[in-house]
Parts: structure tokens; sequence; C-alpha cells
């Protein structure tokens, strides 16, 4: 029940589903105690213990009936190949079994494969393909990319092709002796085994080959391991790894702000609402009354490089981005390499790795270029600059290197005098600033506040000093 289970929530995740630790083992403890005999209520325990966002309740539903209703390996293999021809003798039909009988005799015979195969004897065909597929053999796979060749392995060792040509001899014999009827009901049942057979193998070998591998990956890296870790080195599992630590990093953000957008500063006293309120007791103010702090909205515009240089520092950054879009107020995000493009929309409508994956490598840009932060900044103005307000907090992520193109540092300062706050994230070192192409520092000049953010740590910091600013 819990590899079952296991294996629908990964399956999940690879559909763009964030479903954590915690609300996997919710789901186990939840199927638990219900069981799978109800099967909608079944199906509402595991959507209201896995699913966080009502917008991710019909691809669960999708993948739920996909998964749990006719699923392959839940119908009997007797189904699945057949029920096979009948036993010589018991087929009832003595003509049939005298032809059966006669072909053999004439070929001398068949392989104990042939006979399984012909009448569908699952116990030993289940037999073979197990002792075929050994842990050995599963130890030495490497990629799920070896999937065709070890089913191709298997489908040899057990006789598959020699059982086919044996096949083919039988309808050939029963033909030669006249017996048409008997061997057109043996070429239907090698149609059958050629369309069922290796379609079997093969997923029983996927279902083995997955689970392997799963017990050869290294444990995820947890976030105190990657905390000063440059993005840049990140590995694929590091990058995954990372990729659930955002998200829980933005869910604090997002109670931090709320929590700290609710306490406010001090409180200033209302003093006409006061002096009124103390007509009543003959002018003495016995209760003072105060100035209802107005809360501000989250406001943000990311101007985010998604270079190549910065790649990682970008899919985390736009993640965050993707997570604070659900909180009160207003986010707006554009990508850019050299020419620039708005991706909020891109946001809104699909999950979060589909986003950052658009993000990243399909929206309106030329990816092969390289980084003309003076354009994009040119473009965001003369496109875009209706998103900036006084009360915007401009979130810039690059490490400033202009690839000695025109840096156009009115631009810079007109997006500053304009928005509230302009915060520059730089993902490279800081003794690389000015060095070579890079502009940084001067770029820094124009800026509130230029902050190297190059592990969890730096981003962890920024991002609280981000709420910090806008609450």
């Amino acid at each position: 029940m819990d590899d079952v289970l296991i294996n629908f929530i990964q399956i999940l995740r690879r559909c763009g589903l964030r479903v954590s630790v915690s609300e996997s083992l919710d789901g186990i403890r939840a199927s638990a105690a219900i069981g799978m005999e109800n099967k909608p209520l079944f199906k509402a325990a595991l959507r209201a213990a896995l699913i966080k966002k009502t917008k991710d309740i019909p691809l669960f539903d999708e993948i739920f009936d996909a998964y749990f209703t006719d699923k392959p390996s839940d119908i009997p293999l007797e189904e699945r190949f057949g029920h096979g021809l009948p036993k010589p003798g018991e087929s009832g039909d003595e003509d049939f079994d005298e032809a059966m009988r006669r072909a053999m005799e004439q070929m001398g015979g068949v392989g104990e494969m042939t006979q399984a195969l012909l009448q569908g004897n699952v116990q030993f065909i289940t037999a073979e393909m197990l002792r075929n597929m050994s842990p050995e053999q599963l130890a030495e796979l490497r990629s799920m990319l070896q999937r065709g060749q070890f089913t191709r392995m298997v489908l040899d060792k057990m006789g598959w092709e020699k059982a086919q040509r044996e096949m083919m001899r039988l309808i050939q014999q029963l033909q030669k002796q006249g017996d048409y009827e008997a061997a057109e009901r043996v070429r239907e049942r090698l149609w059958e085994l050629q369309e069922l057979f290796p379609r079997w193998v093969a997923n029983e070998v996927n279902d083995r080959v997955e689970k392997q591998l799963q017990t050869q990956r290294p444990p995820a890296p947890r976030a105190e391991e990657l905390q000063f870790k440059d993005f840049s080195r990140y590995t694929d599992t590091e990058v995954e790894a990372m990729e659930e630590i955002v998200e829980q990093m933005a869910r604090k953000l997002r109670k931090d702000w709320s929590r700290r957008a609710k306490q406010g500063g001090s409180r200033r006293l209302d003093v006409p609402r006061t002096m009124r309120h103390a007509m009543g007791t003959f002018g003495i103010p016995l209760e003072l009354r105060w100035k209802q702090r107005r809360r501000n909205r989250l406001n943000i515009v990311l101007l985010c490089d998604v270079s190549s240089s910065v790649r990682n520092a970008s899919r985390f950054m736009l993640q965050l981005v993707y997570s604070l879009q659900q909180q009160r107020g207003r986010v707006r995000s554009f990508v850019f390499i050299g020419d620039l493009d708005e991706v909020t929309e891109t946001f809104e409508r699909n999950n979060i790795d589909e986003a950052v994956r658009i993000a990243t490598s399909e929206a309106g840009i030329t990816y092969w270029s390289h980084s003309d932060f003076g354009r994009a900044f040119r473009e965001f103005l003369d496109n875009h600059g209706d998103a900036l307000s006084s009360r915007t907090t401009v979130i810039v992520l690059g490490d400033g290197r202009s690839n000695f193109y025109d840096p156009q540092f009115d631009a810079v300062e007109e997006i500053h005098e304009r928005a509230r706050k302009f915060i520059w994230l730089n993902p490279e070192s800081e003794w690389g600033w000015g060095t070579g192409d890079s502009i940084a520092p001067a770029y820094a000049r124009h800026c509130d506040r230029m902050v190297e953010c190059r592990n969890l740590d730096q981003l962890t910091r920024a991002m609280e000093f981000l709420m910090e600013s806008t609450a």
C-alpha cells in the first residue's frame, strides 16, 4: 500500500505539483485510516492531504483517475495475456485436440515457454521473468534510459523469439495437415501474445528499474549543507533539493510579511478625533484616538537576468517571486538577457515548474545573446513604465556584467527615482565587482542597496531585508 502511494506522489511531483515530505506522510496516514475500498472517500482524503492550491485540483483528479482506475498492474495477468488455448484433452473439441497432438508429434514437441504462452500459464511465465530479472542485474543499471535494453535482454533470456518461431512452425504444420481452423486459432493466439506479452514485460521492467534507481539515489542534501555553497556549483540533485527549500522559505516570508504589516510601527495620535470624542466628557480627553496605520500592499517588480552565467540564481529567485504572487498585493515579473519580456501571466497560468521553465527558456527574448543591462532597463521604462509608483519595490537580479554595451545609467536613475525602493541582488562574489566588463559598482550608486546573493544564506538575508522594507 505504501509503495503504491509513494509511486503516486512521485508522479504528482513529476507533473509539477508540489508535495512536501510532511504532506506525503499525511497522505499515507490518511489512506491507512480510510482504506481504498471507498474510492471517492479515499480520493478526497488524498486530495486534502497532498494538494495546497485550488487550481491544482483538476490536475490531481486527472492523475488520480489514471493511476487508481484500471491500473495495469491491478489487472490479472490472465486477462492481459488472454485466457490462452486449452490444454490437450481439455478443450471439449476432439478435432482440435487431435490436430494439436499430431502437429506437436510431427514437430518433435515445443519448448516449455512456448507451451506456457499458448496455454496462458501465468505462474510459469512470471517465474521465468523474475528468474531473468535478478537483483544483481538490476543493481548494474544506472539510468532509466537503460530500460529498453534491459527489457530486450529479459525477453531474449525468456526465449520470446524462439517461442514465436515455434508457434509459426506449429501454424504451418497445422495448415500442412489440413487443420485450418486449428491453425487460425493458434494464429490469433500468437497475434494476441505479440501485442500483450512484450508490453507486460516492459511494464514490469519499468517498475523494478525505477525502484532500483530510487534506492541508488543519494539522500537529498539538507538546507544546512547548501547554506554557503555557490549557486553556480550546484549539482542537479542539489537544484531539486533547493527548489523545496525555496518553497519553504517563501511560506515563511509570507507569514513574516503579514505579521509585520499587521503590527506596524509606532502609533500616531489622531488629535481631531480625540478632541471630538472628548466633547462628551466636558473637553477632557479620557480616551485617546489613534490614526489607523495603512497597511502597505506588497508591490514588487522583478527584473531577472536569465543568462547562463546566473541560471540557478534566476531559477530560485523566480520561484520565490512565484510564491509571493499569492500574497496580498501585486507582483510583476520580467526576464531579460539583451531584450526584455514580461512573464507575469505565465506565472499566473502555469504551475511553478512549468512557469520557471518557460521563463528561463521560452519567453519572448533572445536566449543566445549577451547580457545587455542598459537595453533591458530602457525597454522596461519605455514599454512597462506604468509598473512603477511611489509604492513599488524594484528588484534586479543580475551580475552587472554589461559586455561593454551602453549601461544606460539615466534609465537606472529614473527607475530609482520613480520607485519606493530599488534593490539589486548580485549572484557574483563581491570581489569580482568592477573587474573586466562588470560595472556593478557604478550601478550600485543608483540603487538603494546592492547585495551579494550567491548562496542560500545570502538569499535568505536579502529576502528578509525585502520584507522589512515593504511591510
